[in-house]
């Protein structure tokens, strides 16, 4: 029995992608492939992943040749074809259906089916991540369960709260606001499943939470409460993981705000924040600072952030003054044309550091002349897709605090950033429109030699810093609590989540 604070909203990574629906659909579903828990892609529905050297991408980068587990099979017996690969990216490019991001899929010209095994892609331009995107982030979906909610009415399909998947673990229940059950599928095509199944418990407020890990009432928490450590010697029977994980946590600004519109104001914020102060006084050193959305381990990671993003709180006062934002009335807050400068921010809540953090972003902001006001939402509201409403996706919100991944391969950024990309078409949240920006982030994902590469997201870097739809705050150090008798438990730090390798985990008697 694992304990979380987010609950799913649905279990369909194409229209919804937060971390709680991929910790999930991971038991469920099958991909073609994840990243290992030492960030290496690996085979999951596949064979073998496609190479020049094993025929399975042509010279010119434009045709990839996938083969299928002939062994795979849905859990309602029906075998998993290249029709259920073919129509998935009829999915993914549906325009009637608001998919998280078509990245990578709108590059594809046409799909063959050669034989129930064997699927072919041809891409009409080259796309330099295509294997490490391509059915990496969404799931296979079975054709003969979906097809007849092939429209706008898909995401409603009660397919997405009771589905039907190919992975180690069956679907069993789902109550709403309490708990969700998978059972072991014992004709998987992979090694395992061990467990007999899996129990996740949704308690959104984290001391209850963890309570419930001392009472044994949960016998572990995916990334659990920084209060953890604080309890550790009282869990003789659980072992702490410390995750260095590729999630940065940020501000999500909205560049279609009428205050937030100016870049100085906006370069303002970035640089009244204290990182220093964020990590130690919430997060007592544990996450550290970010200055860009490149992990300090990157190849791609360059000082440009932390040079133009350093804290400076007379450059910020200069900045708001040279905007036309003037303290006249003395009362500590800065007003243009009579209109105060209040910003509103928003992040999930109950999640305690997240609340705390805000209290933080408040004083500092406050110490320029900005009023930050707090407004906190339940998670589906924020993260909620375009068809929910949820905020981010319809731009209703002017900061979000929350946390995203960052893939190892930076043509994700494109999906992130890109005027192409902006909801329902994309997770450019931000809404940002920077024609110079667009066409370097699609020359960067187009391009395959690695030192022009590199150069094109050095560009984009620059440009990140200075016009900032998102302001970057820190590197998530995910805290896991699992049993000591639970072996093969490996925390993964991309976007393949924690239970990339669920079928492996096994209870042992100590």
């Amino acid at each position: 029995m694992i304990g979380m604070q987010q609950e799913p909203e649905i279990l369909c990574e194409a229209v919804n992608s937060m971390v709680a629906v991929v910790y999930v659909s991971n038991l469920i579903f099958s991909k073609f492939v994840r990243h290992d828990d030492a960030m290496e892609l690996v085979p999951d529905l596949i064979v073998e992943i496609p190479t020049h050297e094993n025929g399975g991408i042509s010279p010119d980068n434009l045709s990839y040749i996938y083969h299928l587990r002939p062994e795979a099979r849905w859990h309602d017996g029906v075998p998993v074809t290249s029709r259920d690969v073919e129509f998935t990216w009829r999915v993914m490019m549906h325009p009637d259906i608001n998919v998280e991001t078509r990245q990578g899929w709108d590059v594809i010209e046409s799909v063959e089916t050669p034989d129930p095994h064997t699927v072919v892609f041809h891409l009409r331009e080259t796309y330099a991540n295509f294997v490490g995107d391509c059915f990496y982030d969404e799931s296979v979906l079975p054709e003969h369960l979906l097809e007849d909610a092939l429209g706008p009415d898909f995401q409603s399909a009660p397919f997405h709260t009771a589905p039907v998947g190919s992975g180690p673990f069956v679907f069993d229940e789902w109550v709403s606001g309490s708990h969700l059950v998978v059972k072991a599928n014992r004709d998987w095509y992979g090694e395992g499943p061990y467990l007999d199944e899996i129990v996740i418990v949704f308690v959104p407020d984290g001391d209850a939470l963890l309570m419930q890990l001392e009472a044994g009432q949960v016998m572990g928490i995916d990334n659990a409460p920084d209060g953890l450590l604080s309890i550790e010697d009282r869990l003789p029977e659980v072992k702490i993981y410390r995750n260095p994980a590729l999630f940065n946590e940020h501000l999500d600004v909205n560049l279609e705000d009428p205050i937030l519109c100016d870049r100085r104001v906006r370069q303002a914020i970035a640089v009244a924040i204290d990182r220093e102060e964020l990590s130690e006084k919430i997060y007592q050193g544990i996450w550290i600072p970010a200055y860009s959305d490149d992990h300090p381990d990157s190849p791609y990671h360059t000082d440009t952030g932390r040079r133009l993003l350093a804290h400076d709180p007379e450059r910020a006062r200069g900045l708001l003054r040279e905007a036309g934002w003037v303290d006249r009335d003395g009362d500590g807050v800065r007003e243009r044309g009579g209109v105060p400068l209040e910003i509103e921010i928003t992040t999930t809540a109950g999640r305690e550091n997240r609340e705390r953090t805000e209290i933080v972003l408040q004083q500092q902001l406050a110490s320029v002349g900005i009023r930050l006001v707090i407004n906190n939402h339940h998670p589906s509201v924020l993260f909620g897709s375009f068809d929910e409403g949820g905020l981010l996706k319809t731009g209703k919100f002017q900061l979000a605090l929350y946390a995203f991944l960052t893939p190892p391969d930076p043509s994700t950024k494109e999906g992130s950033y890109s005027s192409r990309f902006i909801p329902p078409a994309g997770q450019n949240h931000s809404r940002i429109r920077d024609e110079k920006l667009t066409g370097l982030l699609a020359r960067g994902s187009a391009e395959v030699d690695p030192a022009r590469r590199k150069r094109i997201y050095d560009e984009v870097d620059v440009i990140l810093a200075e016009e900032l739809p998102i302001i970057p705050l820190l590197w998530v150090t995910q805290l896991d609590a699992m049993p000591l008798a639970l072996e093969g438990y490996r925390p993964n730090p991309t976007q393949s989540g924690d239970t990339w390798n669920a079928a492996r985990w096994r209870l042992v008697t100590r």
